[in-house]
């Protein structure tokens, strides 16, 4: 570093020589040219070298943290902090991104949630969450009954936090090193509210706890680069990662070797201007549609190591998969049906007799977030095409592109990729008006001729919603019939019989109509999946119901009684779910409900809902497949025969 410091003064005194030899006389454009690229080479050298000994600096202090998991650069790994200096744009679109933000240190620029001694009171304990010199902590008091996981009054201090998009949790040191304990409670944003830990999931009621050690075996898997948990039965945890987030590395790879070759200006601009890829990273954009899929997949996936031995190395030294490698080659990818009798899968369901129900609707298809991959694996356009996670995401929005930021961090789509475009890449047929809506039955206009809305229906569950499959499908009763699972048809037409959807299938694409249950031909779906469903079919049903275009399509007068009955869940998230439904309803947009408040006080709101839904002035239009009588009410007694067959299933989705 001091030989490139050393020329850089050279340069920089050759620049200024061109500069006051010129004796009062106007330096020519090629001498102005010669001096600028000059002095930004030195520049961008000297930027770069100032990075390098900021790190370093951050290195030493977080090595001699030892109350939580700590950031150490090892392995190859150098951190996003040495990319910036050369691949600015890059490192301001990444920082713009919520991966970035997957695990961070509490300050007062990552911290969202309200710690401005904020009080909880639950479960005959006070929660207070303050701050103090520039730290975070929470404070336990009270005499209720102690629950699982050590919930004993003391002043925690809170040291990490993960997310800061839907949500935001947090992390308290123990006595253990650097074992993390959960808090209790999670910072909702859509509410800008703090609700207990476990209201977030798919899951039956739970109560408090705060259990050690669960971010050191499993989010230190995905929410930071280079993760080794480091356990030891008598120690416990020493866990050290390589940065804290999804950062650069993650996806590109280590990067010393490249930074150390390009540290050098000459290798740097000559690679910058080369038509070859740099062999000292890896570019997935370079690779081929399973390979940089598989770059995504690292973290969006089911998987489980293949053996014992694999779980050992990865608690040692973090994961052997680096992007560019084969990803099956360190981990088995779980999909319905394949491969049951190996050793992993047999292990994972000996664990969990469930683990698939958990997972994935019965005929493979993902049922929870966040799992994305195994959804794309399933997929003709993945399995027959080039289809791939880069097809429709980017992590880095060019620089033309002028879009809104945090618009585009949402979900990182590319700007073109919001549309129809994404699937007329390859079938290009139907970029003709008159082929759509002859494939669609639709207008051209209509969200029915929207390819993701037949295609990528919402029928996956997490961050308390429902989210779209990534696995390209096309409806189909008889599948809905056999797995349960919502069909495309009738998460819009809400107000429709699987029958109605079965006879336009078989009229429009000559697919069979299957066999239907009296109830199937004379009751709506929708109908169906609320009084009759499982927890997850009660809340695919209910976010549809608070969906603009299965409003549109399906009109909303009749939906009150059945997201009425959605507050009244056992289930914490269908609750949740059914109110924001409810609050999409025009005579509704004022309502007040907590959806983890007294159980006396749901059932109030839900009562009084229906009271207001019956006081109406305009009725809804009769309709048996509602259960909307010929006065406009509900047909209480066909309601409540329904509801007494509700689906007793135990659902766990964790995404």
């Amino acid at each position: 570093m001091s030989l490139e410091i050393g020329l850089m003064t050279l340069v920089f005194a050759a620049a200024f020589a061109v500069l006051f030899t010129g004796r009062g006389r106007l330096i020519n454009a090629v001498g102005w040219a010669l001096i600028l690229a000059i002095s930004f080479v030195a520049a961008s050298t000297l930027a770069a070298a100032w990075s390098y000994s900021r790190s370093d600096l951050q290195v030493t202090t977080e090595q001699e943290i030892t109350n939580r998991p700590v950031a150490i650069e090892q392995n190859g790994y150098i951190s996003s902090q040495k990319c910036r200096a050369c691949h600015p744009h890059h490192h301001e679109t990444w920082h713009s991104s919520h991966h970035r933000t997957m695990t961070q240190v509490p300050t007062s620029d990552s911290v969202i949630a309200d710690f401005d001694n904020k009080v909880i009171r639950r479960a005959g304990r006070e929660f207070r969450f303050f701050r103090e010199h520039g730290e975070y902590f929470m404070e336990i008091t009270g005499d209720g009954p102690a629950s699982s996981g050590a919930l004993t009054c003391g002043t925690y201090k809170i040291v990490l936090s993960t997310g800061a998009h839907h949500q935001q949790s947090f992390w308290c040191e123990t006595d253990e090193g650097r074992t993390l304990r959960n808090v209790p409670f999670i910072w909702i944003t859509s509410e800008e509210r703090w609700i207990p830990y476990m209201s977030i999931f798919m899951v039956p009621h739970q109560g408090l706890s705060m259990h050690a050690g669960s971010w050191n075996r499993t989010c230190v898997k995905c929410h930071v680069v280079g993760g080794q948990p480091r356990h030891d039965p008598q120690e416990g945890y020493d866990t050290q990662v390589a940065e804290f987030g999804i950062s650069c590395e993650a996806c590109h790879g280590p990067a010393e070797n490249h930074a150390d070759i390009h540290r050098n200006p000459v290798s740097r601009y000559r690679q910058h201007f080369s038509a070859l890829d740099d062999p000292t990273l890896v570019n997935p954009a370079d690779l081929s549609h399973v390979q940089s899929s598989q770059t995504c997949g690292q973290c969006h996936s089911i998987f489980e190591f293949h053996d014992e031995q694999g779980q050992a190395e990865f608690n040692e030294s973090g994961f052997a998969y680096r992007p560019g490698d084969d990803l099956r080659d360190s981990r088995h990818l779980f999909q319905v049906g394949q491969d049951e009798d190996l050793p992993v899968v047999k292990r994972a369901l000996k664990r969990n007799p469930t683990f698939f129900e958990n997972q994935f609707w019965s005929d493979g298809m993902v049922r929870v977030s966040g799992r994305e991959y195994n959804g794309l694996l399933e997929s003709p356009c993945y399995q027959r095409g080039k289809m791939s996670c880069l097809s429709c995401h980017e992590m880095h929005p060019s620089e033309s592109d002028h879009g809104d930021r945090k618009a585009w961090a949402d979900d990182q789509l590319k700007p073109e990729m919001r549309g129809n475009d994404s699937c007329l890449q390859c079938h290009e047929e139907y970029r003709s008006e008159e082929q759509l809506t002859a494939h669609t039955h639709h207008s051209r206009l209509s969200s029915g001729s929207n390819c993701y809305n037949c295609h990528m229906p919402h029928t996956t569950l997490g961050l308390m919603k429902a989210m779209r499959s990534h696995t390209i499908d096309s409806p189909n009763v008889e599948t809905t019939v056999a797995t349960g699972r919502p069909n495309a048809c009738n998460v819009c037409h809400l107000d429709q019989t699987l029958a109605w959807t079965a006879s336009r299938l078989e009229e429009w694409y000559a697919i069979p109509a299957p066999e239907l249950s009296k109830e199937q031909h004379e009751i709506a779906s929708s109908v169906l999946s609320i009084l009759k469903g499982d927890a997850g079919q009660r809340a695919i049903a209910g976010w549809h119901l608070g969906w603009a275009p299965a409003q549109e399509a399906s009109g909303t007068d009749w939906m009150a009684p059945y997201l009425a009955e959605l507050l009244t869940d056992s289930y914490d998230v269908v609750r949740y779910i059914g109110y924001h439904s409810l609050k999409e309803l025009p005579e509704f947009g004022d309502f007040e409900y907590d959806f983890v408040g007294p159980k006396e006080s749901r059932e109030q709101n839900s009562q009084q809902a229906l009271q207001s839904w019956s006081e109406m002035d305009e009725r809804p239009t009769p309709a048996a497949s509602l259960l909307i009588n010929a006065q406009g009410g509900l047909n209480k007694d066909a309601f409540e025969k329904l509801r007494s067959q509700q689906s007793k299933s135990r659902i766990l989705l964790i995404e």
